[in-house]
């Protein structure tokens, strides 16, 4: 993955900042590699360990004081022993969770100040420790595989019961077209008890996918947080990490639960037909389906989000493998007379450096105009870039851009359908330069074509090699003048968009090679128009971008 902006400038020429010896604070971050291979064993070993503790000791203690039936399996956990400092640690690191935040929120808790009920944090917190105590769709920790249904299936075996005992039930059915009176009420007391087990299992299917979510936002979110320590990297990480978060959204989209749900309910009917009497033995046989089936639709809803908190996992790991063994090694180098900075003051140099540029740098309007002068892109994502590229859906980024609801309503059926394949199919890389240009501007835009599949880059008569096919691409509408939009495109130009093409109704942007054009020109489709009386000024414009003439002199 490139950087976001090319540099120039050459490093050495950057900075000047103290050099590092032998007896710098920064070597003390270095980590002993035998503790490293505990952090990944030991949950507590990743984690500040008071912190652990006193969360732990929080959490009982607001357990002990609050009514716990809204969590069920976390009120059965508790009811037998206190929560454990693994137990504790163990959940924030495989959900990712924010132990400081949390801590705050739990020691925060009191009788009199909440009488009117828990804060959302606090509720939000428990009800995710219930899910995470909750291994199997909604066991208990005492009930066994099939804990969610245990109520159920009680009733289930308590029907033989029901049938002999309920003389009510049976008169009342007397004169249905049934015969046999017993037959009838084990039929229909059958009957209800499935659709209860249907309904508990779809009603799960929901809260395990809410779960499951809020789980690949914190990885998604834990992966934004290594921003400062990454640098550069990063953006590679979070483009990685994200694209997974993406595919998994996919694969929980209304499609696919709805086809699951209507799967589950095809299960339910064919177990019905198979049984024509309630026995025991019909009993135990259903019991044991239903457990099959909830650890099927465990292992499906489950494996997707596995795979991404593993990975995230594994990227922390060695970050801090890497970054223990660089300070390792820099410490080597600099004990044996080399001269060296840190990273840390070196990035603050070069970007100290960069807004000095920039600061001298002409306007947007004074290069639209013929000035020339350098302009240093920032290099690598910001931590708030990437928070804002996380939660990027079909209202695009509010404040930033929009999507027109062509883009929005595009679907991909090329290989597997894909809902609003217009937006999600776009590279990362297109939307961090967008923001970097309105960054620049101020400007809120309208984005008018993102991704296009090869249909629907055919019947809008796009190019045959479009890069719009690829998601390197976007057109977007700036409204105004052509001093606006000149401006625009100073911006975007600044920011690495190689791509530019200008015209009458949108600019095209894309990241493929360095090229620039003016709508009209013999290489652009003949419909498309010029964009009107300033079309020497355009093409001078892109000319001078087609060169790199925009950023640097």
């Amino acid at each position: 993955m490139t950087a976001l902006c090319e540099s120039t400038t050459p490093l050495a020429s950057r900075f000047d900042a103290s050099l590092l010896t032998a007896g710098s604070d920064v070597f003390n971050e270095i980590d002993d590699f035998t503790r490293l291979v505990d952090f990944n064993a030991n949950p507590i070993e990743r984690l500040n360990r008071q912190t652990v503790i006193d969360l732990t000791n929080a959490t009982n203690n607001l357990l002990d004081n609050i009514d716990t039936s809204s969590y069920n399996t976390l009120s059965d956990r508790h009811s037998q022993a206190p929560l454990t400092f693994v137990e504790i640690a163990d959940f924030i690191v495989s959900n990712n969770q924010d132990i400081d935040g949390i801590f705050l929120a739990v020691g925060a808790y009191s009788p009199t100040v909440m009488s009117g009920g828990l804060s959302t944090p606090i509720d939000s917190y428990l009800g995710d420790l219930d899910y995470y105590l909750n291994v199997n769709l909604g066991k208990s920790i005492s009930s066994g595989l099939c804990g969610a249904f245990a109520n159920i299936f009680a009733t289930l075996g308590g029907i033989f019961t029901l049938i002999s005992t309920a003389q009510e039930l049976i008169a009342d059915i007397k004169n249905l077209t049934e015969k046999d009176p017993i037959k009838l009420a084990k039929s229909l007391t059958l009957t209800a008890v499935l659709k209860k087990i249907k309904d508990t299992i779809l009603e799960i299917v929901d809260k395990v996918i809410a779960q499951l979510m809020k789980q690949v936002q914190g990885v998604v979110d834990s992966v934004v947080g290594m921003a400062d320590d990454l640098k550069c990297a990063a953006k590679s990480a979070f483009a990685h990490i994200q694209g997974a978060a993406d595919q998994i959204k996919e694969f929980f989209d209304e499609v696919n639960k709805d086809g699951l749900k209507k799967s589950i309910e095809k299960f339910m009917s064919k177990l019905v037909a198979q049984f024509e009497r309630l026995t025991a033995e019909n009993v135990a046989l259903m019991m044991f389906r239903f457990c099959q089936l909830s650890e099927v639709i465990q292992e499906l809803l489950t494996a997707p989000v596995d795979g991404i908190k593993k990975l995230a996992t594994a990227l922390t790991i060695e970050q801090a493998a890497l970054k223990s063994a660089g300070l390792v090694e820099t410490k080597k180098a600099v004990e044996a007379g080399a001269l060296r900075i840190s990273a840390d003051e070196r990035a603050k140099t070069i970007t100290e450096t960069n807004e000095k540029v920039n600061n001298e740098a002409p306007s947007l309007a004074e290069v639209s105009e013929g000035a020339s002068g350098n302009y240093e892109c920032p290099t690598c994502p910001s931590m708030d870039e990437m928070k804002q590229i996380a939660a990027l859906d079909e209202n695009g980024i509010p404040g930033k851009f929009t999507f027109e609801p062509q883009v929005v309503n595009q679907n991909d059926f090329e290989g597997k359908y894909l809902k609003g394949a217009g937006y999600k199919k776009v590279n990362k890389d297109v939307w961090f330069k967008l923001l970097r240009t309105i960054e620049q501007t101020g400007t809120e835009v309208k984005i008018n074509s993102g991704y296009r599949s090869a249909g629907k880059n055919a019947s809008v008569g796009g190019a045959s090699k479009s890069k719009h096919m690829t998601g390197q691409a976007i057109d977007v509408r700036v409204t105004g003048d052509y001093n606006t939009r000149a401006a625009f495109v100073v911006a975007a130009s600044r920011a690495g968009f190689r791509g530019i093409g200008i015209y009458s109704t949108f600019i095209h942007l894309d990241t493929a090679g360095r090229r620039a054009w003016v709508g009209g020109e013999e290489s652009t489709p003949s419909n498309y128009p010029v964009p009107g009386s300033q079309t020497d000024d355009w093409v001078r414009l892109v000319a001078r971008h087609d060169v790199d003439k925009l950023s640097h002199v």
